[in-house]
């Protein structure tokens, strides 16, 4: 385990891109699995809308095949190695297993 993110442990690193890193973790009330994408400190102000433009998208479509939000926010990522915790975005994001999509396309 890596740290824990509110009532998530995080588990390992499974991809990162030009605005987060995204972590395995498991939710530590129902044991299911999760993605948390953890947003960079330094986002620019492009880059804060275009994240909130997905969040509004993610939260209105419901469907089976799109990964649902579970949680989002701001919460203290504490850390196993011993560092002092930091505030940090993240999102909390079904967990779909089999790779990235890009990788499909």
């Amino acid at each position: 385990m890596q740290g824990q993110i509110g009532d998530y442990e995080i588990i390992k690193t499974i991809g990162s891109g030009a605005s987060c890193k995204v972590k395995l973790g498991i939710d530590t009330k129902s044991g299911k699995k999760v993605a948390i994408k953890i947003m960079n400190s330094d986002l620019d102000q492009k880059d804060k809308n275009l994240l909130k433009t997905e969040l509004e998208a993610m939260s209105i479509l419901k469907h089976p095949h799109i990964v649902e939000i579970l949680r989002c926010g701001n919460q203290p990522y504490v850390k196993n190695s011993g560092k002092e915790p930091k505030n940090v975005d993240y999102i909390a994001l079904e967990y779909a297993s089999g790779g990235e999509l890009f990788d499909f396309i």
